[in-house]
Order: C-alpha cells, then sequence, then structure tokens
C-alpha cells in the first residue's frame, strides 16, 4: 500500500483534468513494480489536440524502464507533468527524453542520470516544475538541450559550494563559466558556428561577423577569455547575444589587427588547434625565403629565373636574400614560373 506521504505527491503533482488519479493509485496499491503500462492506463487523452498528456517517449524503453512503486512515485511530479504552454514558456520531459535520443553527441547520456538530476532540482533545489523544464528553452529557445540541462544541473551544485542563491541567472552560460573558475574548474570555451554555409565569417568593409553562442558581461560586452577568437589590435569588439541564445559578434578591423579562431576547420578532431583567420595589411610582408625553396625544388639556377622573367640576376638575387621586394609586376611572374600558386605562400606575417 501507498503511504500517505505518496497520496501526498499523486494529489499534488496527477492533475485530474488530463489523468485518472483514482485508477493510478489503484495500479499502485495493486502491483510492487510500475511497468510503462500505467501511462497509457490512467490517461483521459485531453492533452492539446485529444493527444496524450504524457509524453510517449515514456511508452518505450528509451524513455522509461520498470520501477519499484516508492521509485516511480517520487518521479510522478516529471511523469505527470502538463505544459499548459498558455504562459508562452515551452518544455517538458519529453522534450529532454527527446534531446537524448535525437542528439548523437548526447546519447551517452544516461536516461537516469537525467532522472537524478530532476530529482535534485524538485527536492533539494526546489525549483518549481515550471523552471526546471522551462528555464533551459527560455534561455536557449531549444526544448531538447539536454547537454546544458546537465550543465545547469553542475552549477546548482556548485552554487552549493559557492553559497551562491541565484539558480536563474540571467546569463547562463557567464554565470555557470564563473562558477566554474571560482571552484578551480576549467571554463567552458564557445567556439563559433558556421554563419552561412560552410562559412566561417562574413566581412562587410571593415568589420567581420560571427555566429556563435557568447558569453557576455553585464555591460552586454562579451567576453572573450571564454569565445574561441582571438583578436589582436582590433578596434571595438560587441555581440548582439540575448540570454544563452545563439547570436552573432562583430569585431571592428584595423591595418594591423589578427584574428584566430578556434578548431573552425576541425571540429571533428579532438585535438584543439588556432586558426589564423585574418591578418590586416599592416602585419603581411614579402617571405623571400620561399623564391629559393622553389626554385631548387625546380632546379633552375639564379641566371634562369632572372632571364625567364626579364630582370637582371642581380635584381633577383637581391630579391631572393630579402635586401628588396619585387613590385606586383614582377611578383606576379615569379609566382608564375617558380610555380607559386596562391599568394599566401610569399606572405608571412609579423606577428
Amino acid at each position: 500500500m501507498i503511504t500517505k506521504a505518496e497520496m501526498n505527491t499523486i494529489e499534488q503533482y496527477v492533475d485530474e483534468q488530463f489523468f485518472d488519479r483514482e485508477k493510478l493509485i489503484k495500479y499502485l496499491n495493486m502491483h510492487s513494480t510500475v511497468g510503462n503500462e500505467i501511462f497509457s492506463y490512467c490517461d483521459k487523452g485531453n492533452g492539446r489536440e485529444d493527444a496524450t498528456s504524457y509524453a510517449n517517449w515514456l511508452d518505450h524503453e528509451y524513455g522509461y524502464s520498470p520501477l519499484p512503486v516508492a521509485d516511480f512515485i517520487r518521479r510522478v511530479p516529471f511523469y505527470f507533468y502538463f505544459n499548459d504552454y498558455s504562459k508562452n514558456r515551452v518544455g517538458d520531459l519529453g522534450c529532454l527524453i527527446s534531446g537524448i535520443q535525437w542528439n548523437e553527441k548526447t546519447r551517452t547520456v544516461s536516461l537516469e542520470a537525467l532522472y537524478q538530476a530532476l530529482e535534485y532540482m524538485l527536492y533539494e533545489k526546489r525549483l518549481s516544475l515550471e523552471d526546471i523544464f522551462c528555464y533551459i528553452t527560455d534561455q536557449t529557445h531549444n526544448v531538447a538541450n539536454v547537454k546544458m540541462f546537465l550543465q545547469w544541473n553542475h552549477y546548482l551544485h556548485l552554487c552549493n559550494e559557492l553559497k551562491w542563491d541565484d539558480f536563474l541567472p540571467d546569463c547562463f552560460i557567464t554565470s555557470y563559466n564563473e562558477a566554474l573558475e571560482k571552484s578551480g574548474n576549467p571554463p567552458i570555451i564557445y567556439e563559433i558556428q558556421e554563419i552561412g554555409i560552410g562559412d566561417v565569417y562574413w566581412r562587410t568593409g571593415s568589420q567581420m561577423e560571427f555566429e556563435g553562442t557568447f558569453p557576455y558581461d553585464q555591460n552586454g560586452k562579451p567576453i572573450m577569455k571564454w569565445i574561441g577568437l582571438r583578436a589582436k589590435n582590433a578596434g571595438q569588439i560587441r555581440c548582439t547575444q540575448e540570454k544563452s541564445k545563439r547570436g552573432r559578434l562583430f569585431i571592428e578591423l584595423r591595418p594591423n589587427t589578427i584574428i584566430h579562431a578556434l578548431n573552425c576547420y576541425n571540429n571533428e578532431s579532438d585535438d584543439d588547434f588556432w586558426y589564423q583567420i585574418y591578418a590586416g595589411p599592416q602585419t603581411m610582408e614579402f617571405d623571400y625565403g620561399i623564391l629559393k625553396i622553389n626554385r631548387k625544388r625546380l632546379k633552375y639556377t639564379q641566371q634562369d629565373v632572372a632571364d625567364a622573367i626579364g630582370a637582371t640576376v642581380r635584381t633577383y638575387q637581391k630579391w631572393e636574400s630579402g635586401e628588396t621586394t619585387p613590385d606586383g609586376h614582377y611578383l606576379l611572374r615569379l609566382m608564375n614560373w617558380l610555380e607559386i600558386r596562391d599568394v599566401q605562400e610569399v606572405v608571412r606575417y609579423t606577428e
């Protein structure tokens, strides 16, 4: 028989509008183990557009495993939570389970870990069910962001350690990194995402634009130490971030600006690498060493190259030694004869 405390849990969290509470209690008093048939058994079919009121993921083994009655009742608040959506807050148990099933990267997350996080939030931190299911959706506009949901669970544990009471921060990704650093953990570095199909950035005049999730301070300024961009000698840097949603970051370019991006071309690799994606004109100079390298590779003498491009051998020798730099006319001829196909091959950077 279920206890009085367990009965109180059922009465508090099982809404008679959507579920037959009497059937549920009858089932629980007759069984020691609760199978997933319980949900269809007591559902009244009054969900949105006459659908089930519970998450259909619970009908399958990847959403629910049989439990002892006491453990089941402890999780009743989550199983029977119904979001009416009239408050424009989206999220429920089905969203989180779907996040595990749909996203290959989160399939390593166990369903049990999800339920333990839910229990901690409700019973230990005393958060409302609406906040538990909707906070991360409010932050990201992603109803199935299980990865960030579990980061939030970790953040709540860190709040205990740090004696913080801001359980629903305005910008979660910023507060979480602050908590990680305060507790001696490495922060998360948020890498840039594609801004178009295959595009790492867009450039308009003297401004570069990036897309991704960007932590920002109380003044709305991006916190660059937590973002996968290194911008040296740049002008104004700003972002359009709201809460923890995907946004845009803008960097004002100067003649000596250099920008590196983390893993922008190797997202599938386990090794971090910073790629130089921009360098201003004042950081560039002629790499004269490439002339000798290619001349030797092609087995030409200095005279051979000078004759081929219509210059004196002494002039060519000065280019190869770095005493002088070829003008654009001769540079094109050199690239042609020495099989230098990309101008980047004859450029090096001062920083």
